[in-house]
Formats: structure tokens, sequence, C-alpha cells
């Protein structure tokens, strides 16, 4: 179970910072969306643009989606974060 925690928590950050291949798309995917959502002024689709780029946002839900437990969503979240922000001030100094 605690590896199925950190592991999610950890593929998360790969997904969204550091897997270089996939960077392009989907940062072409969020500024199609956001100009899609200015051009149509739909701003309470706004959500879904934070799920797709954010650390905590998405390592939430896919934890929900896949524990199916508010408990352990709320672990990997935090876990996620916490990774996020190791993983962000480790590269600094390099």
């Amino acid at each position: 179970m605690l590896t199925d925690i950190i592991g999610l928590a950890l593929f998360v950050n790969f997904l969204l910072h550091w897997f270089g291949p996939i960077q392009k798309y989907r940062e072409r995917l969020v500024e199609k969306m956001v100009r899609m959502i200015v051009k149509a002024r739909i701003f309470w689709a706004e959500p879904a643009l934070q799920i797709i780029t954010c650390v905590r946002c998405l390592s939430f839900w896919s934890a929900l989606l896949y524990f199916q437990n508010l408990t352990l969503a709320l672990i990997t979240s935090f876990l996620a974060v916490c990774f996020e922000k190791i993983l962000k001030y480790g590269n600094e100094d390099m």
C-alpha cells in the first residue's frame, strides 16, 4: 500500500514536470484549452486546467480513482507536493 502511494505521487511528478517527450504536447493542450475557455467565455471550465497542470490536483484525483479512499488520496497528494518541492529545490543547486 505504501509503495503504491509513493509510486503514484512520484509518477504524477514525473508526468507533469520531468518526462520531456510529453511536456510539449501537454503545454500545447493547456494552451489550446485556455484559448477555448477565453474565446467561448466558459470560465467555469477552468478547474479542468488545474487537474492537468497541478501536481496536488492530479495526484489527489488519480489516487481517489485508484484507491477509492479519501484518506489515501489526501496522503498521496501531500506526498506529491513534498516530492515536487524536494525535486524543485534539489535541482536549483545543480
